[in-house]
């Protein structure tokens, strides 16, 4: 579950004609994957153990797509790098037809996946597994300082019954994801995380 979770929190997108969340230029691709591109995240991580919650803390993610890898296949995906407080994370990040992919620092899994462009109640999974997500639809998203009009929500569950999490999150067109929170729950889940994080800020290319 550790593993997935990583994976999932890995969230965040872009879009670009170097703008900033002070500027209101707009990008030419939805879902964009360009080197240079990046996010900076608020991140409120509660931890629940049993039914009592034992804490809660605040910290930072910067999210940076740093460079490109070109695999056998033919197919060259974005390494998205994850700078957590004490630690970094990577993805690598393609599309290849109507799916975006983020797969695993060894290309062995995806840990998540959409399917572009949103469509209200278009489902698809998250990860592999018996659960999907669903597009419920758009509308305005208050983050901080920011409005986001017309931002699309995807809701709904990822991974099995024994280790499973709940995901809503909300992504604004030529901007990414703007608020992501994860639930995690399940059998074998005896201490669990509930993130929210919130875009702070974005430079996208």
């Amino acid at each position: 579950m550790k593993t997935f979770y990583k994976g999932v929190v890995l969230l965040l997108l872009a879009a670009g004609c170097n703008k900033s969340n002070t500027q209101n230029t707009s990008s030419m691709d939805v879902f964009p994957n360009t080197v240079g591109d990046s996010w900076h995240y608020l991140v409120k991580d509660t931890t629940i153990q049993g039914n009592l919650e034992s804490g809660s803390t605040q910290y930072y993610v910067d999210v940076l797509i740093v460079d490109t890898i070109k695999w056998p296949n033919g197919i060259t995906a974005e390494i998205w790098q994850f700078k957590y407080p004490g630690w970094t994370d990577s993805n690598f990040v393609y599309q290849k037809g109507d799916t975006v992919r983020f797969m695993d620092r060894t290309n062995s899994y995806i840990v998540r996946q959409y399917i572009m462009p949103f469509v209200t109640g278009s489902s698809w999974p998250y990860i592999p597994g018996i659960s999907s997500v669903t597009v419920i639809g758009q509308n305005n998203v208050t983050i901080g300082n920011n409005v986001f009009t017309n931002a699309w929500q995807i809701y709904g569950d990822a991974g099995m019954p024994d280790t499973i999490f709940t995901i809503d999150q909300w992504f604004k067109d030529n901007i990414g994801f703007v608020r992501l929170y994860l639930n995690s729950f399940g059998e074998l889940i005896i201490t669990k995380h509930i993130q929210d994080w919130s875009l702070v800020s974005y430079n996208l290319k």
